[in-house]
């Protein structure tokens, strides 16, 4: 055995360095992958978070949430209102870009805000998930759409 090593001591050798390398190697995938995996779960509980904020402000400001717009429109409560349909796609971006998967949750909480949202053009300041949310929801709820405000 000690002959067999001495012969081949620098393959050994090599053999080691190798597998110092491929240790290595794995290691570091496997700390990438734990960073990764790490980032991704901040950002879903960032975006759960912040989802939450959503709901607190919408149990606080029912007003805003199921919104008589008509009544709105004009007094000085238009731009908290519009304020707090903003914050719901502030909400929506950060969640769609965690969560994809939640966004017929998000294009659902868009429903009671139809009259400003089939009113209003233009939405190019939104990421694009939140402009393609708003678009489908404007394909399906807003055909026809006239302002029920005199």
């Amino acid at each position: 055995m000690k002959k067999w090593l001495e012969a081949n001591f620098q393959a050994l050798q090599a053999l080691g360095a190798i597998l110092t390398i491929v240790a290595a190697v794995v290691a570091l995938v496997g700390v990438k992958m734990q960073i990764d995996a790490s980032a991704r779960q901040q950002r879903e509980q960032s975006a759960r978070d912040i989802y939450r904020e959503y709901l607190n402000l919408s149990i606080s400001k029912p007003e805003f949430a199921n919104p008589d717009y008509c009544a709105i429109e004009g007094t000085a409560n238009e731009g908290a209102y519009e304020d707090y349909v903003e914050y719901l796609l502030y909400t929506s971006e950060q969640v769609l870009a965690a969560m994809p998967d939640w966004e017929p949750t998000l294009s659902a909480r868009l429903t009671p805000h139809k009259e400003l949202l089939c009113s209003e053009a233009d939405w190019s300041e939104e990421t694009p998930a939140v402009q393609g949310m708003i678009r489908r929801f404007k394909v399906k709820q807003c055909k026809g759409f006239v302002s029920g405000c005199g």
